[in-house]
């Protein structure tokens, strides 16, 4: 009894001693980064990258759509396109003739001038005269003046339109009024510089030529949308920066991966957004044009109308591409090792050099402005501020990987450096000895003259214009000390005398 007693409280005692030392093991770091030991969080940020993704296709088609319908000055620079297109021209000039021919009895008036026996013929003339008033209404239509009335009854009407979706003013009401685009004034330039008469001219009506845009039972229902428009634009452009900056904050340990996927979701909704804007296009044009003579003008108008949308997705699809260059240069791959041990010495050593460097290159970026985005206050402030924080974490990851790099023997900038040195040394000895080459000939033969005009000093100046011509090829590095010394002594014997 006494030894199994003795024996349990052995084990009882090892127990306690062995549990202390086991504690500590069970609690010790693993050394893992916190996206390595959770699933959940890697699951997390994708869904982020994912959603946000969606929110940047639905915020460009947002954006694109209150910038074209509520932007008097993007308004106006598409009508602008518009009439400058020969196919919708085209369009326009069949509707303002046929406009003309509605308002006005052009058989009528051509009776008025016709001989009276001719004027039975007045119907079948004003039919055969209608593709001749065509075509010279569409050479109208080319013109800068009638261009810049077409222009100007867009922008009024724009802004009429944006002042209905607002609510209104005493000028224009939102509940008996409608928005139209009057191209009266059009009408009547080209009835004029047709040549019509002045009759034919006074008998267009007011309202002939007008094109209603909304009508005023409509109004209430696109000031609805008009707010939705506003307010969905910022919300899912603000959702989708939220979402995509949360997702690289959680990803500790592999944020510069998480980086490159976000730069890769903003690509693929850039490319989204122009394959949507492609399939919707035909999808309107087929649905709203059942002629077919009319679908070039529609699809064309399409184009203009949707390339501000085109323009959105690049400057989104541009972002995209710099952040996959950002987080690919800071990844933990090989190749991205290598190339900041590569610019690491550079970066470490002249760091303001380099900020001066890229500020540059921003500088150069906005001026010559390849995106739309980039003439705009808030584009430049957001693209300077991520440039500068990109090369700022770029330079403090090259001096946490490589603090001790250096410019030595055998890197390439200093290989590159000690190449154009030499290039430059060798182009300046080339100039020198250029230069000492040409005055040595210049004195040769201003010696030359003066022994022409002075008899008697011939052998003497042949003499002293050897020796300088052999000390500028000296001094020019063309001669050794030696050959020099050689060459001075054949020139003082040559006639049997030696001086020194």
């Amino acid at each position: 009894m006494s030894s199994d007693s003795e024996a349990k409280t052995t084990e009882q005692k090892t127990t306690a001693n062995s549990a202390p030392d086991e504690a500590p093991t069970a609690v010790q770091p693993s050394g893992e980064t916190p996206w390595q030991r959770s699933g959940g969080r890697r699951i997390t940020v994708h869904v982020m990258i994912a959603l946000a993704t969606l929110f940047t296709i639905v915020a460009v088609f947002a954006n694109w759509t209150r910038q074209q319908l509520l932007d008097t000055n993007a308004w106006t620079k598409a009508s602008a396109e518009l009439i400058a297109n020969p196919v919708i021209r085209d369009q326009v000039a069949i509707y303002l003739v046929d406009q003309l021919y509605t308002n006005v009895d052009v058989p009528a008036e051509i009776k008025t001038v016709l001989p009276k026996e001719l004027q039975p013929l007045a119907p079948v003339a004003a039919a055969g005269a209608r593709n001749l008033i065509t075509k010279a209404a569409n050479a109208a239509l080319e013109q800068p003046a009638v261009q810049s009335v077409w222009t100007e009854a867009n922008k009024l009407a724009h802004e009429q339109f944006v002042t209905a979706m607002n609510g209104g003013t005493s000028f224009i009401s939102t509940t008996n009024g409608d928005v139209t685009i009057n191209l009266g004034g059009i009408l009547t330039k080209i009835s004029t510089s047709l040549g019509l008469p002045s009759s034919v001219t006074a008998k267009i009506p007011p309202g002939a030529g007008e094109i209603t845009v909304i009508q005023s039972q409509e109004l209430k229902q696109a000031q609805q949308i008009t707010r939705a428009l506003k307010t969905s634009s910022v919300v899912f452009s603000v959702l989708a920066f939220l979402l995509f900056v949360a997702a690289v904050a959680l990803a500790a340990g592999a944020r510069a991966t998480r980086l490159v996927e976000v730069g890769v979701g903003l690509v693929l909704a850039a490319l989204a957004v122009v394959v949507l804007r492609s399939a919707v296009g035909d999808q309107v044009v087929s649905s709203l044009v059942t002629d077919v003579s009319l679908r070039p003008a529609v699809s064309a108008t399409w184009d203009i109308e949707t390339s501000l949308l085109a323009q959105i997705a690049t400057q989104v699809a541009v972002v995209g591409a710099m952040l996959i260059i950002a987080g690919l240069l800071g990844g933990p791959t090989q190749a991205a090792h290598k190339v900041r041990g590569f610019i690491a010495p550079v970066v470490n050593r002249f760091g303001g050099a380099c900020y001066a460097v890229v500020g540059l290159l921003v500088l150069g970026f906005l001026i010559w402005a390849p995106i739309p985005a980039a003439s705009r206050p808030s584009f430049i402030v957001v693209f300077i501020i991520l440039i500068f924080f990109g090369f700022y974490s770029l330079r403090r990851e090259t001096l946490a990987d490589f603090p001790d790099a250096s410019i030595a023997n055998g890197h390439p900038v200093h290989d590159a450096g000690a190449r154009i040195g030499a290039a430059f040394s060798r182009a300046g000895a080339s100039v020198k000895e250029t230069t000492s080459r040409a005055a040595a000939d210049v004195r040769t033969r201003s010696k030359e003259v003066v022994d022409k005009t002075m008899p008697g000093g011939d052998k003497e100046s042949q003499k002293m214009a050897k020796l300088e011509r052999l000390v500028a090829l000296r001094d020019g590095g063309a001669l050794t000390d030696e050959e020099f010394a050689a060459e001075k002594q054949k020139i003082l014997g040559e006639d049997g005398t030696t001086s020194s």
